[in-house]
């Protein structure tokens, strides 16, 4: 596992994370629906929040939430913002990369992803 220098250390990590997003329109009903059907795969992760790559673009500023199984680390759920989407790189299978921020809600899950990071993953 090879940590990257930025902001907030990164680590390449290749596992897949299941999301959905929240629709102003029907917030409330998404808030209360604890299922997370969609699939993308993670590239890398930091305290601040993750890329992934999916087969469908996201939209710059919608809010997911996500749920991800960290090595070492177990089940992590989080609410996050997509920062950034663009097309991916060499892709002939029409991928996009995704910059996803963290939104920390579960005080908890945030605790196990920084014990990771303190560990060095």
């Amino acid at each position: 596992m090879q940590l990257e220098n930025r902001r907030d250390n990164r680590v390449n990590l290749s596992v897949p994370v299941r999301y959905k997003i929240f629709q102003i329109e029907n917030l409330e009903k998404d808030v209360k629906d604890p299922t997370l059907g969609l699939k993308a795969e993670i590239q890398d992760l930091s305290l601040g929040g993750l890329q992934v790559v999916s087969d469908k673009p996201f939209q710059s500023g919608s809010v997911l939430e996500l749920e991800v199984d960290i090595p070492k680390v177990g089940l992590i759920r989080t609410v996050a913002k997509v920062i950034w989407c663009r097309p991916r790189e060499g892709s002939s299978k029409g991928e996009f990369n995704s910059g996803i921020q963290f939104i920390p809600v579960y005080e908890e899950d945030l605790k196990k992803l920084n014990d990771y990071f303190k560990t060095g993953g």
